[in-house]
């Protein structure tokens, strides 16, 4: 209980160093996604089940702070209410906490080792680190755990991801995660394998097309990408990664106006415009790539220096072919399912 303590002391400091915003006679108005969602702040819940309710309301509202207080709040009332402290972690992984995330899941695993969610956790934030070997022992006992809850067929005579079954229980993102490491060594087709059990476990998920899209572009297989990023967004029109990843290829395809299309889902036009001129510049298209970075020059002059540096970048590579020499571009690579990489955005 000694890290639950610390993560109670330091949240209290935090807390201490952070506005909660505006109260209405009790009740605060939290705004996610331009919807208002209203509920009661209030500074001691009366059940751990009461504090679970309201730490996912403010979750889902983008009220982080509170959430993380409200899980902090269950584990006051209920110390072995393990998700709550997965919860704390997990948000801890997410604003990029990583020291109080492991803190918190290794808390976890110290008590309930064949904990999957923590489990899973652990491996996504050692992924998240670049720590692919932890990563995947971790992930692979998450899904070795969920393994349990089935009886192998005598007839399935397969072995690795092949051999896997899944339900709408098992840990979506362990076996996403298994896929992403695949892909990060190449190995394109366990990576799908693993991803296609994630489909089978959540059918609509807008991080499994996202992931099953960034295998298949990475395999080089762009028709098959573009069916699964339509497809994802399709399933949640908000998943911004997805939205990159799709601009991004149809940038690779030479489909620049729907390219910049696509990336104006999720940043405005100037910067669409510029992340397409990109994606033309590493691939050595100059008099294209000059096209998109005057485009976002004149849609925000004053305030887009990155255009104009790219801008310069052009005339210094043509100097230099014109003096014979050669640039070496870097290959643009697509936001990943799990894990941000290279983006082809320059900022």
């Amino acid at each position: 209980m000694k890290r639950i303590s610390l993560l109670l002391s330091m949240m209290a400091v935090l807390s201490g160093c952070q506005s909660t915003g505006p109260d209405l006679n009790g009740v605060r108005s939290v705004y996610s996604a331009g919807n208002s969602v209203l509920y009661q702040v209030q500074s001691q819940s009366s059940s751990p089940d009461q504090a679970m309710q309201m730490a996912a309301m403010a979750y889902q509202a983008g009220d982080l702070d509170q959430a993380l207080y409200q899980y902090l709040r269950v584990l006051e009332l209920a110390p072995e209410r393990y998700e709550a402290l997965v919860w704390v972690g997990r948000i801890h992984r997410e604003r990029g906490n990583n020291q109080l995330a492991e803190m918190a899941f290794t808390e976890v695993l110290g008590k309930a080792p064949e904990n999957p969610d923590a489990l899973t956790e652990m491996g996504l934030l050692n992924l998240s680190m670049r720590k692919h070997e932890q990563a995947k022992v971790m992930l692979l006992k998450a899904v070795a755990v969920d393994q349990k809850r089935f009886v192998k067929e005598p007839a399935n005579t397969q072995t690795g991801a092949a051999g896997l079954r899944v339900d709408s229980k098992s840990p979506l993102k362990a076996y996403n995660g298994l896929g992403v490491l695949a892909d990060l060594a190449d190995n394109f087709a366990e990576a799908q394998t693993y991803y296609r059990l994630a489909e089978l476990i959540d059918p609509r998920s807008a991080l499994v097309q996202n992931s099953l899209g960034y295998s298949y572009y990475m395999a080089g297989q762009w028709a098959d990408a573009e069916l699964r990023y339509k497809r994802g967004v399709s399933y949640d029109g908000t998943y911004k990664p997805l939205w990159r990843n799709y601009g991004l290829l149809l940038a690779r395809m030479g489909r620049y106006e729907e390219a910049v299309s696509a990336f104006e889902q999720v940043e405005k036009r100037a910067e669409a415009s510029n992340d397409v001129g990109y994606v033309c510049l590493v691939e050595g298209k100059l008099d294209v790539a000059e096209q998109f970075f005057r485009s976002a020059i004149e849609l925000s002059p004053g305030h887009y220096p990155v255009a104009w540096e790219n801008l310069n970048r052009v005339q210094q590579i043509r100097q230099i072919r014109q003096l014979g020499g050669d640039v070496a571009m870097p290959e643009p690579v697509a936001v990943g399912p799990a894990v941000q990489v290279t983006t082809a955005s320059a900022p």
